[in-house]
């Protein structure tokens, strides 16, 4: 929970050094709040609470496709067909993988629903990310690339290791060295809109 309060403490310094309360600002900390959010459930070791953290993340990804695709003066809106192809393409895999390979049991349905919000807000991610630094913005779109790369990764190593699958030694801590840093990319991506 400390590494979750520092990445919404850094969205938050973030916007004070902007000093200004912008609409990209406003819906990147409110995705930032849902991450905390999620967190705080998952920290709990009992599983009446994961579902409600999942919940959370999900929301928290709709909020940055929300931001990425309509919010700023750089949109991935009028590339809304490649990014629904990138996703579509990303998802077929994950659907094999969750079907096939490991066992979810009764939240193999809301977590398949989770990977599609995940990898649509990867792919809205990377195409504001792109398109940002296709207009000069390039920290801007380092932040969210690099930020969206590490959330799919971060996810994809918990929800291997939530299926049963056991992976190797260097990959078991993976999910807190890929999510904080993205998260923390996503505050950061405030002070170069």
């Amino acid at each position: 929970m400390l590494c979750a309060f520092m990445y919404l403490v850094t969205g938050v310094i973030s916007v004070a050094a902007i000093y200004s309360v912008t609409q990209y600002s406003f819906f990147i900390l409110g995705a930032l709040v849902s991450g905390v959010l999620g967190d705080f459930f998952l920290s709990y070791k009992e599983d009446k609470y994961f579902p409600v953290g999942v919940l959370f993340f999900a929301l928290g990804h709709i909020v940055y496709s929300v931001t990425f695709l309509l919010v700023g003066e750089i949109k991935a809106i009028d590339y809304i067909v490649p990014v629904l192809i990138l996703t579509v393409i990303m998802f077929i895999p994950v659907i094999y993988i969750i079907k096939v390979k490991i066992n979810l049991g009764k939240m193999e349905i809301p977590l398949l629903i989770y990977g599609l919000l995940l990898l649509f807000s990867f792919a809205c991610g990377v195409a504001k990310g792109v398109l940002a630094i296709k207009n000069g913005i390039i920290s801007l779109g380092l932040c969210i690339i690099s930020g969206a790369v590490l959330f799919v990764i971060s996810d994809i190593m918990l929800g291997l290791k939530s299926g049963g699958m056991k992976l190797p030694k260097f990959l078991r801590h993976a999910v807190t060295y890929t999510y904080f840093p993205a998260q923390t990319l996503f505050a950061l991506s405030i002070c170069f809109q």
